[in-house]
């Protein structure tokens, strides 16, 4: 009796996506006449069959509810819809659109129960059900720093014309493309994409940098008279990551903590430096674009976190800031947070 009961729902759903103006029949009124047409039907095969009047609007705690056991899963795809049918030991859950029908056997009874989701639960059904998303597509903001051959951050007499104004140089990635692989059900697997990443290196003496005799030498500004206000090197990289992603079993992406890690690419693009001063009251701003004996390439690693709204990063680039024997021996490090994803 109940494969009869499912199989007269299965064709009425499957004749409703059939027919034309399917989609624009979205009133309440028309929602009701379908489930009377259903319990007339069903008493015509002798079933007790019971379909509350306020069952068509309920919104479901859950998109499915199937008690624990055994379940058969099928699905029909017509056109652009999908018919999906899932038995469970008591329950058989028909679902289509934004309907849902459910025929629960209960102690000789058979309850028909028709089920109307709003959007936002069909948003979250196809999340729950889709292959894994990483994180890494978005905006970070973070502050950048290097470090010296024995992992210091204290420079010596040799490097310290690049001594940083830390607090004032920035780190920002714009991480614009995402590809994801599932290793593990929809909570582990493989992160890479394509971001720019720019590094603003704000100095802290009255200096800058320029190019002499093949290697990176210091412009003191000191004994020039000429009031600093600003003096920075800025560098442009195009990245590519590489991370295995791990994230906690939830049914909302966005309620799920991740920790990923993984490898770092990237590309010099572009660089400059920019010197800010004042003489006699006037304001100067003078650029200068470069490559400043920068790596070309370089690969490094880098560490992804969060929670909610609260996620972290980190990088390391165990290839130096400047080509080998063209400047100072520094590596450069950042550390910050993903304030955007998209």
């Amino acid at each position: 009796m109940k494969n009869t009961t499912i199989n007269l729902i299965i064709s009425f759903i499957t004749l409703s996506i059939l027919m034309p103006g399917y989609n624009m029949a979205q009133n309440s009124e028309e929602k009701i006449m379908r489930a009377e047409m259903l319990e007339e039907e069903m008493e015509a095969e002798n079933l007790q069959d019971t379909v509350p009047d306020k069952s068509v609007h309920e919104r479901p705690a859950a998109i499915r509810t199937v008690r624990p056991g055994r379940t058969d899963t099928t699905s029909i795809s017509v056109g652009r819809r999908q018919l999906m049918v899932v038995e469970g030991q008591d329950t058989t859950t028909i679902s289509v659109g934004s309907r849902e029908v459910r025929i629960i056997e209960k102690d000789g009874n058979t309850t028909v129960n028709i089920l109307e989701r709003d959007k936002n639960d069909l948003i979250q059904h196809r999340r729950r059900g889709s292959r894994f998303r990483g994180n890494w597509s978005g905006l970070d903001i973070g502050l950048n720093n290097y470090l010296t051959g024995d992992f210091s951050t204290s420079l010596g007499q040799e490097e310290d014309f690049m001594e940083l104004h830390a607090a004032r140089s920035w780190n920002v990635n714009l991480n614009v493309l995402q590809y994801d692989l599932t290793l593990s059900d929809n909570n582990i697997g493989l992160v890479t994409g394509l971001g720019l990443e720019m590094n603003n290196y704000r100095f802290s003496n009255n200096v800058s940098i320029t190019k002499a005799d093949r290697t990176i030498v210091p412009v003191d500004y000191t004994e020039s008279g000429i009031n600093l206000d600003k003096t920075r090197l800025r560098t442009f990289y195009l990245t590519v990551p590489l991370m295995l992603e791990f994230q906690t079993k939830s049914q909302r992406h966005s309620q799920r903590a991740y920790f990923s890690a993984g490898v770092i690419g990237g590309l010099n693009i572009g660089s400059n430096t920019r010197v800010v001063y004042r003489d006699n009251s006037r304001k100067y701003r003078d650029k200068v674009k470069d490559d400043y004996y920068l790596s070309p390439f370089r690969y490094g690693f880098i560490v992804r976190t969060g929670y909610r709204s609260l996620n972290l990063y980190a990088s390391y680039y165990p290839t130096g800031l400047f080509q080998q024997n063209r400047g100072p021996e520094l590596y450069p490090v950042a550390v910050g947070f993903s304030i955007l994803g998209f």
